[in-house]
């Protein structure tokens, strides 16, 4: 999504939103179920407080980023959220731990590309008010908390990317392999 910097993010946001077919909150203010998807994927997921509370600036992460609302944009945004400063709640970060292992098999050089960005940038999670931000310009707020230009990977943010991405096949594994403990008992 292409935002010109010299807008309001309120009106990037709505511009987000109304690209990719959302409700003019996101979904965010829906009681019980809200909208999640990429493109013309749409799935109804239960809007727990902590999914209302970080959604906001989730977006908002991508207006300011620019990493795209389908799948490999949502791989992109979670290795660069992790680097960047942690998830609001203990439930957010294992909703997207998972995509950051989906994101090292589908796209691995992008991936690691946003998490050492991230390592450089800090996220909108802590300290931020939502109200405050949808009044400021784009660039006004790009130039807070992204890198001023390219970033270059030290060995240390290698290191640092293998344990999330462990962590992250951690997640995903453990209830296969609960699973498949459960079924062999069985047999």
């Amino acid at each position: 999504m292409d935002v010109d910097p010299d807008v309001s993010l309120k009106d990037a946001v709505a511009q987000f939103y109304s690209q990719h077919g959302f409700p003019g909150d996101g979904g965010i203010d829906a009681k019980r179920w809200s909208p999640v998807g990429c493109r013309d994927l749409k799935v109804y997921l239960p809007n727990f407080e902590w999914r209302r509370r970080a959604l906001p600036f989730h977006d908002i992460h991508h207006v300011l980023t620019g990493y795209p609302f389908r799948p490999t944009g949502e791989f992109e945004m979670a290795a660069w959220e992790f680097a960047a400063g942690r998830y609001p709640n203990p439930f957010s970060t294992l909703f997207c731990l998972p995509l950051v292992s989906l994101g090292t098999c589908t796209i691995p050089r992008r991936s690691f590309s946003a998490f050492v960005r991230g390592k450089y940038s800090q996220t909108l999670y802590r300290g931020y008010s939502y109200a405050e931000l949808l009044e400021r310009r784009v660039a006004e707020v790009r130039a807070e908390i992204l890198p001023p230009g390219p970033v270059i990977a030290t060995p240390r943010h290698y290191f640092e990317y293998l344990a999330l991405v462990v962590c992250s096949a951690s997640v995903i594994a453990l209830p296969l392999i609960a699973l498949i403990l459960a079924l062999a008992e069985t047999f």
